[in-house]
């Protein structure tokens, strides 16, 4: 039999009671905990002991031996801390104590400290992602892209879900009525953030630029663009020339998608594409001299 588990999972961190009510029951099984962390822990197998955890959350401690020290003085073994100010400890379990033993605080105050210090940080947390759901949907509404709307979503998931738990670990109970989990929340903000940098690194940037010499005889001149994915394309387009022109973007059946038109033309569109082929022609008004020449620029993103 293995010696050594490690366990990948994360724990909100309104949740924290969850995590240790998990970790009691492993050591129960003979699972002891080694090392905490905030996605992975380590246990290691020993079923002649018992214990049981507690968790605290102190991120400013100027006296880290002194703070250890407060807590072995009431039976409770330091083992780790994370990088982002939680502790764990261990006390060794005996059944004939009260469950009150088995509580790191044993005043409210000390539990509406704890629970201060973490939503203070999860209120700033959730502002910070809240300001960046903003920054970003103004960007997608300027400039619309799968990336730019996914991104933005997963931004307002995650900070209603941090505000949420800010809430949460300084309420902590409701009579007569279970919470949900939020997991789904940082499910789908994840979801949302890969669906969001796929589509950022399979799109590419295209360009095109000519001098066209109008010839009534010949066709007009085209160029082909790809869109590689279903999403939001923003072209622009530059023409340089003394001559009214029409620039058209068809699709491969000849449905007209856009119009452009003028002299000295410069314009941005915003299209919703599928996959596939689009053709960009340039058209000269009927009654253009022969030989009218113009430079066009066209830029896809």
């Amino acid at each position: 039999m293995k010696q050594i588990k490690r366990r990948y999972t994360m724990y909100p961190a309104w949740e924290y009671k969850q995590e240790i009510a998990d970790m009691n029951a492993l050591s129960d099984k003979g699972w002891q905990l080694k090392k905490g962390g905030c996605f992975r822990s380590v246990f290691y197998w020993n079923d002649t002991a018992r214990y049981r955890y507690a968790l605290d959350y102190n991120n400013h401690i100027d006296d880290p031996a002194r703070y250890r020290d407060t807590f072995a003085e009431q039976g409770w073994e330091f083992l780790n801390d994370t990088f982002n100010g939680w502790h764990f400890f261990r006390k060794r379990y005996d059944p004939s104590l009260p469950p009150e033993e088995y509580e790191i605080y044993t005043d409210e105050q000390s539990v509406r400290e704890m629970a201060g210090r973490w939503s203070r940080l999860g209120y700033a947390f959730g502002a910070v992602e809240l300001a960046a759901t903003a920054a970003n949907g103004l960007m997608a509404l300027r400039l619309p892209s799968v990336t730019g709307i996914a991104i933005t979503l997963a931004c307002l998931v995650l900070g209603a879900a941090i505000l949420t738990g800010a809430w949460r670990i300084r309420h902590p109970h409701v009579a007569g009525k279970p919470r949900k989990s939020l997991h789904w929340c940082f499910t789908t903000a994840i979801s949302l953030l890969a669906l969001g940098l796929l589509f950022g690194v399979l799109r590419y940037y295209q360009s095109s630029s000519s001098e066209y010499v109008y010839d009534p005889s010949a066709p007009p001149w085209t160029w082909e663009m790809s869109a590689p994915l279903p999403d939001f394309y923003t072209m622009d387009v530059e023409a340089d020339t003394d001559a009214m022109v029409k620039i058209t973007v068809t699709d491969k059946n000849g449905k007209v998608l856009a119009e452009m038109g003028g002299e000295d033309l410069q314009a941005e569109k915003t299209l919703f594409l599928w996959p596939g082929k689009y053709d960009v022609t340039v058209q000269y008004d009927a009654g253009t001299p022969a030989g009218t020449s113009g430079f066009f620029r066209f830029e896809v993103d």
